[in-house]
């Protein structure tokens, strides 16, 4: 992008290197280089290459994802100036795009460089709209309340770069969401301090529960999580399990082993745990909770999530917890 690039070696990259190269995006640096140098003929075959890659899997890298890449080759293709690419691969992008809470981190950013590209300077965006709502900022942001959305609206695109639209619906469900397994397994058990099971519908106020998680990984490699469970409103949390709490000689040895996470936090709402999860091999953590106010409530799951693959987590079943206040 500065000018320095140099030549010789790009080309040798291309005309030696380039079926060694097994990463799309690395292949699109290569092809966005050589188009800034102006060798055109190298760069759109590059190019090509590099969307013939797309669904490579490196699963010793946490960042790369085929969606990420197919991104970055999108913005450096519309960098570059490659408009039948650009075509297919924005056409490709929106058909395999999920819920902005379903992308990673990495993802997201290479998506905002692909609509940064795609979007050049803006000068040329103007959208008119008709029956919409309020304006807060003419052809670009548009608000609805009921009255607009029951009326309907339309739009058209008065300037001449093209326009994509994504449209999301967001909701409350009316009922818990179930147990999930998607490369991650979760169970939650309620225990007394001595170890008996505890009935959730069954719980005097005052009464001293152990919380435990344990975490079951599907898949073989080492995977960076975080395990999330949110307290109902008639618990608090009193402490967390450390690993001499189990064992062989804890006070809580029923548990068996108990996990050394990365974070461990006892937050007002909920417990947070980060753990890497190795290979196949079940981990367990707890914590310990009181039973504060009289009450029935939601128990929602204990979620466990791939901090850098949001499609690989796993979610405990949910269930209703019943606190009788304690006479007097």
């Amino acid at each position: 992008r500065v000018g320095r690039a140099d030549r010789s070696r790009l080309r040798y990259m291309h005309d030696e290197q380039l079926e060694t190269i097994e990463s799309p995006l690395a292949r699109a640096h290569l092809a966005a280089a050589l188009s800034f140098v102006g060798d055109r003929a190298r760069s759109r075959n590059a190019f090509l290459r590099a969307e013939d890659a797309i669904g490579y899997r490196n699963d010793g890298d946490y960042y790369q994802t085929p969606r990420r890449d197919m991104a970055g080759i999108l913005a450096l293709a519309a960098e570059a100036g490659e408009s039948e690419m650009v075509e297919r691969l924005a056409e490709r992008v929106a058909n395999e795009l999920p819920e902005p809470n379903r992308l990673t981190t990495q993802e997201l950013s290479f998506m905002l460089l692909a609509a940064h590209a795609l979007a050049g300077s803006g000068e040329e965006l103007q959208v008119t709209a008709t029956g919409a709502g309020a304006v807060d900022e003419p052809g670009r942001l548009y608000s609805f309340d009921e009255a607009a959305l029951t009326e309907g609206a339309s739009f058209t695109n008065e300037g001449l770069s093209p326009v994509w639209r994504t449209t999301i619906t967001r909701g409350a469900p009316t009922e818990a969401p179930p147990a999930a397994v998607e490369g991650i397994a979760v169970v939650k058990e309620y225990r007394s301090i001595d170890g008996e099971s505890v009935k959730l519908s069954e719980v005097m106020q005052g009464d001293r529960i152990i919380v435990s998680i344990t975490v079951f990984p599907r898949q073989q490699r080492l995977t960076p999580a975080v395990i999330v469970d949110l307290l109902p409103a008639g618990f608090e949390i009193e402490g967390v399990l450390r690993p001499e709490d189990g064992g062989d000689t804890g006070p809580y040895a029923w548990l068996g082993d108990v996990a050394t996470p990365r974070v461990a936090e006892a937050r007002d709402d909920r417990f947070v745990a980060a753990i890497d999860l190795t290979n196949q091999q079940p981990v367990t953590m707890g914590y310990v909770v009181r039973a504060v106010t009289p009450g029935v409530y939601a128990v929602p799951g204990a979620v466990a999530e791939d901090m850098y693959r949001p499609d690989v987590f796993g979610r405990s079943e949910p269930d209703t917890l019943t606190v009788t206040a304690r006479a007097p």
